[in-house]
């Protein structure tokens, strides 16, 4: 029986604190209203429902602030999105919740619920998990159909946890509606200018899945099919952002250059329609899907910045991998994006699969030669459902499952034991890739010519003295 009209509130934990407080990347971080959640509160407003979104990320008082919400809106449901690294934060909103009213029904979603629904039910207070895409699932459970019938959950009933069947994919995007914007005050949303040179920034979501297959990456929420909103509706839906508030865009996909034709027609309708934005593929692409008449266009189309999936320096850890690209393609790449007066971000991994000392030194010196404007890295983290995590549990060499130390930004000493390399080796090398990269005198005089050029020095001059080298 479907109930109308049901207030939901969905809540986001604090990733900001517990991700990146005590990170090299803290001042980098990006703070912007949450894609995912505006996603799910859209099909949930369509189908007549009451909808708020708790963002935690914006209070210090977080129980405080649950309880003053769940207790002045009283919610039928919650939602609660997992990534792994804050699943004990789930774990506590979850207590807090049903010690105050155990009758709210508490729905989980994310990539760490899809990968391990029956667990998460198990370890938290929660009732229901969903398993992949949750944009019609969610609203089935609301609408209060029989849970048995429901594709794509995990739940509890009467002490056993039931797992239903997946849930086909949506292979038409288009008819999905826009995110929720409405629902986040967006002036409470400050965006580093390291990450962006308009605020308030907002997330894209132009596709879903990536058809490629690196050992490291989760894929139980979209999957490795690649699915595409048409070029019209990426553009409609971008004239929405710009129309409700956002100043800049970026790009959230898993790939966003997969089909290098619709990367050019979206550039192409940006023109056209004459829209004045900038924005940048934050999420990274692939160096060998793109061409130069592809770079060319989205320069022209307002994007300032690129960001590159790197990974390594040595062709011999990129065929471990699975990653499937050249250090040819990627030189390539990083001069078609240069001549085109685009920035560079190369993101870089180091410990691995078979990383060696000369390995992880090779990454470095590569680094240092593309020249980029900026260098991400982060030490390996084998997260669960991957092809990484799973061999290194077969090999007995994972040494916890407590998900709050599965953050991407923090020494991973504590969760495995790499196959080669001792963690005070893997630590050594990550403090010395910051400091080889971003104290080159070259790289200084470069980044203050620039600063002063689009008016950050100040800025820049902040985060470098707030950054832990």
């Amino acid at each position: 029986m479907q109930k109308k009209d049901l207030k939901i509130l969905l809540i986001i934990p604090s990733y900001r604190k517990i991700i990146y407080e005590n990170t090299k990347i803290k001042v980098g971080r990006i703070d912007s209203p949450i894609l995912s959640m505006a996603v799910i509160a859209a099909g949930l407003l369509k189908n007549g429902h009451t909808v708020k979104i708790l963002d935690l990320n914006l209070f210090d008082n977080v129980q405080e602030i649950i309880l003053n919400e769940i207790s002045s809106y009283c919610p039928g449901f919650v939602g609660i999105t997992v990534v792994t690294p804050l699943f004990n934060e789930m774990v506590n909103i979850c207590k807090l919740i049903k010690k105050y009213n155990p009758d709210i029904k508490i729905v989980i979603g994310g990539p760490h619920v899809s990968s391990l629904p029956e667990e998460s039910l198990l370890n938290s207070e929660a009732d229901i998990a969903v398993i992949g895409e949750g944009d019609f699932t969610i609203i089935d459970i609301v609408n209060n159909k029989d849970l048995k019938d429901i594709e794509g959950i995990a739940y509890k009933s009467d002490g056993e946890i039931k797992v239903n069947v997946r849930r086909e994919q949506i292979t038409n995007l288009d008819i999905l509606p826009f995110p929720a914007w409405q629902l986040y005050d967006l002036n409470k949303y400050h965006t580093s200018k390291l990450m962006s040179r308009k605020g308030p920034a907002g997330w894209i979501e132009t596709s879903r899945g990536c058809p490629f297959n690196c050992c490291y990456c989760n894929k139980s929420v979209f999957g490795r099919r690649f699915r595409a909103k048409s070029s019209e509706r990426v553009l409609d839906e971008m004239q929405y952002m710009l129309d409700i508030g956002f100043r800049e865009i970026h790009i959230a996909d898993d790939m966003f250059t997969t089909d290098v034709n619709r990367v050019k027609e979206i550039c192409d309708g940006i023109i056209k329609r004459k829209l004045k934005f900038p924005w940048a593929t934050v999420t990274g692409i692939r160096v060998d899907r793109g061409d130069e008449e592809m770079f060319k266009k989205m320069a022209e189309a307002g994007c300032y910045r690129i960001y590159l999936g790197i990974e390594s320096g040595n062709q011999s850890i990129l065929n471990l991998i699975g990653k499937n690209i050249t250090l040819n393609q990627v030189r390539k790449t990083v001069n078609m994006i240069k001549k085109y007066g685009m920035e560079i971000c190369g993101f870089f991994m180091i410990a691995l699969p078979g990383e060696t000392e000369k390995t992880i030194e090779d990454t470095i010196n590569f680094a240092c030669e593309l020249n980029l404007d900026f260098a991400k890295l982060t030490i390996t983290t084998p997260l669960p459902a991957t092809p990484l995590f799973n061999d290194l549990d077969k090999n007995n060499r994972i040494k916890t499952k407590d998900w709050s130390k599965y953050n991407l930004y923090l020494p991973t000493n504590y969760i495995y034991d790499h196959p080669n390399l001792e963690w005070k080796i893997i630590q050594k090398y990550y403090n010395k890739f910051y400091r080889r990269f971003y104290f080159r005198i070259s790289y200084i005089l470069r980044t203050l010519k620039n600063a002063v050029l689009h008016g950050n020095l100040i800025n820049y001059i902040i985060y470098f003295l707030k950054t832990k080298w």
